[in-house]
């Protein structure tokens, strides 16, 4: 005689299909591993062709030593101009030279550290016109990592220094608290602050598929939004300091971050906490890059030549 079934399982049939999001959660795991197995392995082919640029730059040693010299050089004019503001101003729109000083550092190490991954995608106009992009579609490698690494330049890697020096003098000078907060948020500033450049030159670049042309247009945006990023957004007014802010993620690469850790109120007025918001806003910039950049591969059809 069957037994009567247990309390709670009456009318559940034994063969009943599972939920659906239950369903997909092993597709959803699968996709992200796939995808993390993927970037892993872009990122040795990545590192191995840097590591082949290095060692070609090796073999003309004091010719990588002086341009690794003229990059570090050129570096410190741009610190210079600060210097000349502060020799004529005590404070810039309220700010001391330690705390510009400090914007100036974090926001040049973040761009620096990402033109020195990304930078050469710049000259992809280049490549299209000399018709040498098009043998980079038939590789079986990514065409972002082959753009970042045709033209790199070791030599670039010598920006990295002077911007680091210059964070570390002005932490120090600042008449702040370094807590573990402060000290994680300037680590994760300069990093999320790099993928949203990186992220800007990617994006930008993918212009040039389309307009190969406008390489110099392109170099001269990316360049402008490094420059933009170096002094506090108050000195370009509230309307155009709300567009680098809200429109364009330039204060999320240094400005927002620094007033959590100069302790200042934000004369914007903006919610407290997209001080906070740097990592979302990298990762939404990349996103946003790669789809910019699969657009512009797609758009492609080559020179004609």
């Amino acid at each position: 005689m069957p037994s009567d079934p247990a309390p709670g399982l009456a009318g559940r049939r034994p063969d009943a299909t599972p939920r659906p999001s239950a369903a997909r959660r092993p597709d959803a795991i699968r996709r992200l591993a796939g995808l993390r197995g993927l970037l892993a392995a872009e990122w040795r082919v990545y590192r191995l062709l840097v590591r082949v640029a290095f060692r070609e730059a090796a073999q003309y040693r004091m010719s990588l030593a002086l341009r690794s010299l003229t990059e570090a050089v050129a570096t410190v004019l741009d610190l210079a101009t600060i210097g000349i503001l502060f020799a004529h101003l005590p404070a810039l729109v309220g700010f001391s030279l330690a705390e510009v000083a400090f914007l100036y550092g974090t926001s040049a190490l973040a761009f620096a550290v990402a033109e020195a991954f990304v930078g050469p995608v710049d000259r992809l106009g280049w490549h299209i016109r000399d018709g040498r992009f098009d043998v980079v579609l038939i590789r079986p490698v990514s065409v972002v990592v082959q753009t970042a690494t045709m033209a790199f330049a070791p030599q670039r890697v010598a920006r990295v220094a002077q911007p680091a020096l210059v964070v570390v003098i002005s932490a120090v000078a600042l008449p702040v608290h370094w807590g573990p907060d402060r000290i994680a948020l300037a680590g994760g500033m300069v990093v999320c602050g790099a993928l949203i450049a990186a992220s800007a030159f990617v994006a930008t670049a993918a212009v040039l598929f389309v307009a190969p042309d406008a390489t110099v247009a392109v170099s001269a945006s990316t360049q402008g939004s490094a420059l933009a990023a170096r002094y506090p957004m108050t000195v370009y007014g509230h309307h155009l300091a709300l567009l680098l802010t809200i429109v364009l993620p330039i204060g999320f690469v240094s400005w927002l971050p620094a007033l959590y850790i100069l302790g200042r109120p934000d004369p914007l007025g903006l919610p407290t906490f997209l001080r906070f918001a740097s990592p979302a806003v990298a990762l939404l910039t990349a996103g946003a890059a790669a789809l910019a950049w699969r657009a512009g591969v797609r758009r492609y059809r080559g020179t004609g030549s």
